[in-house]
């Protein structure tokens, strides 16, 4: 019954501290969960954020820029000043000042460009003033320069009026080189690729890998996965925000884009950065959650043990409290019955020494029950002093009983005199009784002999006193 008791208890314990340990992993895995889903999110706010901080910083400079050409056009055209005048000159010389642009020169309908310093330049088959007609006020897209054919430029038109009529166009020359470096905001400490896509054609006019000119499929961009319905490419030709996570061609390590459509012409920016740069700001936050997680778990290991410590403890002291005497310290009637049920074939060599304390009442009843205490704790020092506290038990209010194992009965009854002698000198006295177990004996019936025995000897000892012996 105690074993079944014992190992309830133990069950209970190892499965409560099991539960315990499950809902901490539980708990651990969605705090995980919810923390890298936030620094994802975070990871991706601060992309869109850095994209449109570039692409903003791109479409300020180009409208101001516009802004300084219309006025300069606007000059001009109140002037009725010749286009080769020293004041038009003046006039281009001033806003270029005031500008970040490279170069500011007229386009005349006769194909020529009229610049700041040095003669005409014929800008046939690479500008055609009628198709500028055309489009109007634009920015347009990669064209040669006009002194270094192996340089591309990107030039702002603005259209000078008189009349009512374009008598020539005012333009402003740039190049990607000069935009990607000056013109955009140091994000991600410059480890970002900046590129600008016209979405008609898909061509890239502006990147920071030099990769002008090709287009956006040219360009080989592994992407493996993206925020929208539609491939990466697609996305970007239809001028739709969203992210993608892709391979870096040179490192193949992770790359992570973010494309938005700009408001001035038909482009699209496309924003990239390494997984390494991208997730810099929360790193500190995933190595904060990857220690947590490592001292929690160093911490549910030690809680685990000192669950198992404290529940072998528990029963360790439960086992002694439920078995042991409090009285005297011996094993109490709950061990004694073990003991025996697990003896029940009686052993060859197994003396039983059965004990009963005479005059037990009468001295309670005489001077009170600290002295019966007292008498008792006596008797049990001299039984354990001779047969060892693994072998003695107290199984009643004045029983004890003893075991040894020997086999010669003489030995035996010669110690268990010593035992009566040594308690005799304390003024105390014991009836007792020895039985020795055979092979065709029980134990109970030894212990059933021995008890026997030792209810004679009460008796003679009563009689010897002329008291009558209590049952």
């Amino acid at each position: 019954m105690w074993n079944k008791a014992q190992e309830r208890f133990r069950t209970r314990s190892l499965i409560a501290t099991i539960i315990l340990i499950i809902a901490a992993v539980i708990g651990s895995l969605f705090y995980t969960v919810y923390i890298r889903s936030y620094t994802r999110q975070r990871t991706y706010s601060e992309l869109q954020n850095a994209t449109q901080e570039t692409l903003d910083s791109i479409e300020s400079e180009f409208r101001a820029t516009r802004n300084m050409l219309r006025q300069t056009a606007r000059i001009i055209s109140s002037s009725n000043d010749s286009l080769h005048s020293l004041r038009t000159n003046s006039y281009m010389t001033t806003g270029q000042i005031t500008s970040n642009i490279s170069d500011i020169a007229i386009l005349t309908p006769e194909n020529k460009v009229v610049r700041i310093s040095g003669s005409d330049i014929d800008a046939t088959g690479v500008l055609d003033f009628d198709s500028i007609v055309d489009k109007g006020e634009h920015i347009s897209t990669l064209q040669p320069d006009l002194t270094d054919p192996d340089e591309n430029d990107l030039r702002i038109f603005v259209p000078i009026r008189r009349r009512g009529e374009t008598i020539a166009f005012i333009y402003g020359t740039v190049t990607p080189e000069v935009i990607l470096r000056s013109w955009v905001p140091v994000v991600y400490d410059g480890n970002a690729t900046i590129s600008v896509v016209e979405k008609d054609t898909g061509v890239i006019i502006m990147d920071t890998k030099s990769r002008e000119l090709q287009t956006i499929e040219e360009a080989n961009i592994d992407i493996h996965s993206i925020s929208t319905d539609i491939s990466f490419t697609e996305a970007v030709r239809k001028g739709q925000s969203g992210y993608a996570i892709g391979k870096d061609a040179t490192t193949g390590r992770d790359q992570y884009y973010c494309f938005l459509p700009m408001n001035i012409e038909n482009w699209e920016i496309i924003f990239s950065v390494s997984e390494k740069d991208v997730y810099a700001t929360v790193r500190p936050i995933h190595t904060y959650l990857y220690v947590f997680l490592f001292l929690a778990g160093i911490g549910l290991v030690i809680y685990f043990i000192y669950i198992i410590h404290i529940t072998t403890g528990s029963l360790v002291g439960i086992e002694r409290r439920a078995n042991m005497d409090a009285l005297t310290g011996l094993q109490n009637r709950n061990r004694y019955e073990y003991f025996c049920s697990h003896l029940q074939q009686g052993t060859d060599g197994i003396a039983c020494i059965y004990f009963d304390v005479n005059g037990l009442h009468e001295l309670n009843n005489t001077q009170g029950h600290l002295a019966g205490d007292n008498m008792l704790k006596a008797v049990a020092n001299s039984i354990v002093a001779e047969f060892g506290e693994n072998n003695t038990y107290r199984i009643g209010g004045d029983e004890f009983v003893a075991f040894r194992y020997e086999r010669d009965e003489s030995l035996v009854r010669k110690d268990l005199a010593k035992v009566v002698a040594d308690i005799e000198a304390q003024g105390y006295h014991v009836a007792c009784g020895l039985a020795m177990a055979t092979p065709d004996k029980k134990l109970l019936t030894v212990i059933k002999s021995a008890e026997e025995e030792m209810y004679e000897n009460k008796r003679l000892y009563y009689e010897s006193i002329g008291k009558e012996m209590r049952g």
